[in-house]
């Protein structure tokens, strides 16, 4: 992934807090550093943005029981690349990202998802 902004259609981010979401799109490279108030206000990740995130709702939706929220994440993300997500589906989803932090955010994971 050279621009993930550009490379990517969705994204699945750990969001146990509002902040854990903003940080996360300045880390992944989603928008430069500082701009993800901006980012986030532009609209690029709604529904329909040009990246939408946590379109699933989140773990405020989901819920997050530990151990399986990055595994639901991942379920998601596989599911908009097979076009079969259904209300939540993002149109011509071919690669997603799903971000998970484990611990006292000492512990990352994330996967890129994509139909080939």
């Amino acid at each position: 992934i050279d621009d993930p902004a550009k490379d990517l259609d969705l994204a699945e981010l750990h969001d146990c807090f509002s902040i854990n979401e903003l940080i996360g799109y300045e880390d992944l490279g989603f928008c430069p550093a500082g701009e993800s108030v901006r980012f986030l206000r532009d609209g690029a990740t709604r529904f329909g943005g040009s990246l939408p995130v946590n379109v699933s709702g989140g773990l405020l939706s989901c819920g997050h029981p530990v151990g399986a929220t990055g595994l639901r994440m991942v379920v998601e993300a596989a599911r908009q690349v097979q076009g079969v997500a259904g209300d939540r589906q993002v149109e011509g989803a071919r690669q997603a990202l799903t971000q998970n932090i484990g611990g006292p955010g000492a512990v990352a994971f994330v996967s890129v998802i994509r139909r080939m």
